[in-house]
């Protein structure tokens, strides 16, 4: 459980802080280095660390057609995404409006196979975080305040196989 929570934290940093930071394109071409994503393009959204592991950041982005089969999206702009194969990837999509009503939305849309519930322990004033286990996932939902009021929120999707 606590390698779990390291896990699902130290993504949700990576996503969020990759999503948060704009690409100028005046950005010098950096290079893979351990796990550390690489731009070889600045005007490219895809970044690689180098490994084969692939992240895709921009704005209105496409749901990539490897997506999980059975896991469904929320409503928004997808803003990131990684596919690590047919049971495990990572998306945020930015939402509009009060971004806890909108994952209450979300969470209605899992089937009755899926077993939905809140992570407390993950979860604060800023973040709220729920677990939905079914059909082969174990599945991550959490929804995070804008950095400004106005800004939109953000709700992130971390699918893994169930153990």
């Amino acid at each position: 459980m606590i390698l779990r929570k390291f896990i699902l934290g130290a993504s949700l940093v990576a996503v969020v802080g990759l999503t948060g930071c704009s690409q100028d394109s005046t950005s010098p071409e950096t290079t893979a280095s351990g796990n550390q994503f690489e731009v070889s393009n600045p005007d490219d959204p895809l970044l690689d660390d180098g490994s084969g592991n692939e992240l895709v950041v921009g704005s209105d982005l496409a749901l990539p057609s490897d997506w999980p089969a059975g896991v469904p999206t929320p409503t928004g702009t997808l803003i990131a995404v990684s596919i690590i194969d047919d049971r495990t990837a990572v998306a945020t999509w930015s939402v509009t409006g009060d971004v806890f009503e909108v994952q209450q939305d979300f969470l209605g849309e899992f089937d009755t196979s899926f077993e939905v519930g809140p992570l407390a322990d993950l979860s604060s004033e800023t973040i709220k975080v729920f677990g939905a286990i079914g059909n082969g996932f174990d599945i991550t939902i959490s929804a995070t305040l804008g950095e400004q009021s106005t800004a939109p929120g953000e709700i992130t999707l971390l699918v893994n196989p169930s153990i």
